[in-house]
């Protein structure tokens, strides 16, 4: 239930609607995000991430083994507790989450996390919402963004996606609410084949697209899609042809080759550039830190941009490759937790 304010003058402050709980579908969650986006773009949100990473050799003594056991193959132990902070007209909120690789060896879900809603004046705590699924979902919303940026001039176009997990998921399923019959097939592909081949059955029977799984490549695909816990490059610059569009939600999975090809001459666009480039946990910012630069103080010379930048509204099609690059902006949440609050949806 919603949790009244303690004390103090409430009399500005609305009663929580008497609503039964409505579900956040996919539509919604879109028109969030881009209001959300619109927002920033004017100065109406903001928000800020702070992360704590503990040392890889902190793990040993706790877990009894080492990090590299704890994550063996290609991927990231992604040990972290973060807080994500933002501020909107009326509303703040702060998401907590909690993340470890090693955790699947445990039988615990690799992140959790927690959102909490406050009234902005008096910083009241309003409700609370298990942030873990809401998180997936404003990541997954991220997908029709790049379509509507990146592949406006396509009449169709094909995706391929690299992972199985609840943040495919969602991206099938924020593709289909806002671009469905434009979706000529998606091809997925995982680590575990047979995770690929489970995923596209459950989601072509969920949402009557064309998906399929398959390990051949991305080869002429319109948007590429990588949402996975890589912990280096899980695919060559050739296999990418020259007019792609790259969606990066994942850590460090992109070649050299393809980040300098986008620079050169493509499109290179992040949902926030200065978050990108602190968290330096993803190929664009860690292309640059590796050569002891830094994204951020280069952006303007390779023309990059943020999501919320003007220049992006209203631009023609635009230089290919493109990649886009999102850590996941704060606001995306507090916008979702704020529809939950005023549409009545039970706090944790």
């Amino acid at each position: 239930m919603h949790l009244p304010p303690s004390s103090g003058d409430v009399a500005t402050l609305p009663e929580p609607p008497a609503t039964p709980c409505a579900v956040l579908d996919p539509k919604t969650i879109g028109r969030l995000a881009r209001l959300a986006v619109d927002h920033m773009a004017a100065g109406i949100a903001y928000g800020s991430k702070v992360v704590l990473q503990p040392q890889d050799d902190e793990l040993a003594p706790l877990l009894g083994r080492t990090a590299a056991e704890s994550c063996p193959g290609n991927q990231r132990l992604n040990w972290k507790l973060n807080a994500l902070l933002s501020a909107n007209a009326r509303y703040c909120a702060v998401k907590i989450v909690g993340s470890n690789a090693c955790n699947h060896a445990l039988g615990l879900p690799r992140s959790q996390s927690q959102l909490i809603l406050y009234d902005k004046l008096t910083m009241t705590r309003l409700a609370q919402f298990d942030g873990t699924d809401v998180s997936a979902r404003r990541t997954g919303a991220y997908a029709s963004m790049a379509v509507d940026l990146l592949l406006a001039d396509r009449e169709r176009f094909s995706v391929y996606l690299y992972g199985a997990g609840p943040i495919a998921d969602c991206v099938v399923d924020d593709l289909h609410a806002h671009h469905a019959e434009r979706i000529s097939r998606i091809q997925v592909c995982s680590r575990r084949p047979a995770s690929a081949e489970a995923f596209a059955a459950a989601a072509a029977a969920r949402s009557g697209l064309d998906v399929r799984s398959g390990a051949d490549g991305p080869g002429q695909a319109d948007l590429v899609i990588t949402a996975t816990n890589a912990g280096s490059p899980i695919m060559s610059a050739d296999m990418l042809h020259k007019e792609v569009a790259v969606l990066h939600l994942g850590g460090d999975e992109l070649p050299v080759a393809f980040i300098e090809q986008a620079l050169a001459r493509g499109t290179v666009i992040c949902d926030d550039v200065d978050s990108v480039c602190h968290r330096n946990s993803q190929s664009l910012p860690l292309y640059f830190s590796r050569q002891n630069l830094r994204l951020s103080d280069l952006a303007g010379l390779f023309r990059v941009r943020s999501l919320h930048d003007h220049t992006l509204r209203g631009e023609p099609a635009r230089a290919r490759p493109a990649l886009m690059t999102c850590v996941g902006l704060p606001v995306l949440d507090l916008y979702l937790a704020q529809w939950l609050y005023e549409h009545g949806a039970d706090s944790a």
